[in-house]
Formats: structure tokens, sequence, C-alpha cells
């Protein structure tokens, strides 16, 4: 080893180590993001927890400004390749936020729903970039594994949801459609709790027996606004799991520490 630093041109070890300064810079630039983002994303579940019922109240209009400015934070703060990719998430915010308080509650859901997707992508997206940066090819594996397993199973929800609203619009065999959609959105959540912690088994556990109610009921026995409600328990647990595994991936070895503000998994029944 001291034979091949006195014979390795200076140059070069300037270069390797200019490399590895680099990295590292990156990195902790991805890491500081996904916590960046991780905490814009409970800032928009909040919102739409608890202000569905007072959208024009002072304390919601102070929330959804606190957004938008996280968001401009977001953009400021991105390196020049990443810019389009911010640029775009805060118009998305701004245009969603300014058009909330006008919808109905079935607008209000659906449009949260789709702002957070496409938040969830990008986190997505710098995680990867994160994990690209790293020197062990089994994490980005196993990342991959988990996303892709997390994201069938939100897809599978998603169907689930549209199956409950035809159900309460009254459209022909929309009853036959929930079911079939319940017993598919349970595969998926089998598939997702081998992947979780003792918690979220548990709170896994709960949702399944009310999907498992679902599936031995019969048209009318359980009002669509209950179907509705499991889906999005279930929706909170999904981003429990979410936000976990982007700390366990960040960590660098760090032990894992649960999200400030957020509380142990919990969903209600009934």
């Amino acid at each position: 080893m001291a034979l091949l630093s006195i014979i390795t041109p200076n140059w070069l070890v300037r270069m390797t180590k200019g490399l590895s300064s680099s990295q590292k810079s990156r990195r902790d630039h991805y890491r500081s993001q996904i916590s960046d983002l991780r905490s814009l994303l409970w800032m928009l579940h909040n919102h739409n927890t608890r202000y569905i019922r007072c959208p024009q109240s002072p304390q919601a209009s102070k929330a959804r400004i606190e957004i938008e400015e996280f968001c401009e934070q977001l953009l400021d703060e991105c390196n020049n390749p990443q810019r389009p990719l911010f640029r775009v998430l805060k118009s998305r915010m701004e245009q969603v936020l300014s058009s909330l308080p006008n919808q109905s509650k079935a607008g209000w859901y659906a449009i949260h729903h789709r702002a957070s997707d496409h938040l969830i992508y990008i986190i997505d997206e710098v995680t990867r970039s994160y994990l690209a940066e790293g020197t062990l090819d089994a994490t980005y594996e196993e990342y991959q594994v988990f996303w892709q397993t997390w994201i069938d199973t939100k897809e599978a929800q998603l169907r689930y949801e549209q199956a409950v609203m035809r159900l309460a619009e009254g459209k022909t065999a929309a009853w036959q459609s929930v079911n079939l959609q319940s017993r598919i959105l349970q595969k998926r959540m089998h598939q997702l709790s081998l992947m979780s912690s003792g918690d979220a088994t548990l709170a896994f556990d709960r949702v399944d027996n009310r999907f498992d109610s679902v599936i031995r009921s019969t048209e009318e026995e359980i009002p669509a606004s209950s179907l509705i409600k499991i889906s999005q328990d279930l929706s909170v647990i999904l981003l429990h799991l979410f936000d976990r595994e982007l700390i366990v991936r960040t960590s660098d070895s760090e032990p894992v520490k649960a999200t400030p503000g957020i509380k142990a998994l919990t969903v209600k029944t009934g």
C-alpha cells in the first residue's frame, strides 16, 4: 500500500478524493431533499384530514400558504438538473391548493389524491438518485421490490375506491365490482405486509378483517361511506410504510427514528 501511494501521481490522488467528496455531497443533498419531501407529504396529508370540513377557515388558508412556501423553498434549494421537476411540483401545488376551498367533498378527496400521487412519484425519483450514488446494489434492488409492491397496492386501492363510487351512484353490478376489488386489494395488502414491521402488520390485520366483512356481506349491508372509510384508514397505513421505508433507506446505518409529530400506526374500527 505504501509503495502504491508513492507511485500514484498526485493529480490522480486529488481527482479520486474529489470524486469521493462530490459523491458524498450529492448523497447528502438527496438525503436532505428526501427529508424535506417527506415533511411536505405529511403537511399535505394533515391538510387533507384537518380542513375538509372547514376549507375556507383562516387556519386552512394558513396551512395552504405554508405548503406553497415550502414548495418555493424546495425549488430554491434544488440543483439545476432538478429545477424542471420542482418547478412543476410548485405549479401543481399552487393550482391544487387554490382550487380546494370551492370543491365538494368528493372533489376535495380526488384532487388531494392526485396531488399526493404526484409528490410520491417525485420522492421516488429523488430516492432512486440517492440510492444510485451508493455502492450497494442490493439496497437499490430491495427498495425497487418494496416500491413495486407498494405502488401495486396503491393502484388496487384506487380501483377499489372507484368501485365504491359506482356503488354510491347506483350503477349496475357495482356491488360485484366492490367485492372483486376488495379481494384483489386484500391480496396486495398481504404481499406488502410481509415486508412490514410488527406495528404495521397489526394495522394491516385490522383493515384486513374489515375487508373480510365486506367480502362476506351482501349488497346494501354496508353503506358506501363505511367502505370509503376503510380505504381512508388504509391510506394512512400505506403512508406510514412509505415514510418508514424512506427513513430506513436514507439512514446510513443510523438508528431509525419516528417521523416528528407522527403517532404510531393506529386504525379505528367501524
